[in-house]
């Protein structure tokens, strides 16, 4: 396995262009992930921001302390988690009572 090859399956962070700002992962949310997600939210412009966690199938303590420190950065910070791999961590912490949580990309976007 290449080096490539070794970070798509390890995950990525990417920012997508747009009015808010949408930050996309996917892959296993860890340690080595969560660094790249605060860097990448510190240095997004605008109040408002989403992080779609749509493509994350591993969602660990390191991911989600990444997203509890954005969000106390950001208190317009939408989160988009749709699967039990992420939604389950997220409730059993009570993280959902905290994160604007929201099922799609558009409904984030929307606020709604």
């Amino acid at each position: 396995m290449d080096d490539e090859e070794r970070g798509r399956a390890q995950g990525s962070v990417e920012l997508v262009a747009g009015d808010p700002a949408v930050i996309r992962v996917s892959g296993a949310l860890d340690l080595v992930l969560a660094p790249e997600l605060e860097r990448l939210v510190a240095r997004t412009p605008g109040e408002r921001l989403v992080v779609d966690l749509t493509d994350v199938d591993f969602l660990a303590s390191a991911g989600m302390s990444a997203l509890v420190r954005a969000h106390r950065e950001r208190q317009a910070l939408r989160v988009v988690a749709t699967g039990r791999v992420v939604l389950r961590p997220l409730e059993i912490t009570r993280l959902v009572d905290e994160l604007d949580v929201y099922p799609t990309v558009a409904e984030a976007v929307a606020g709604r």
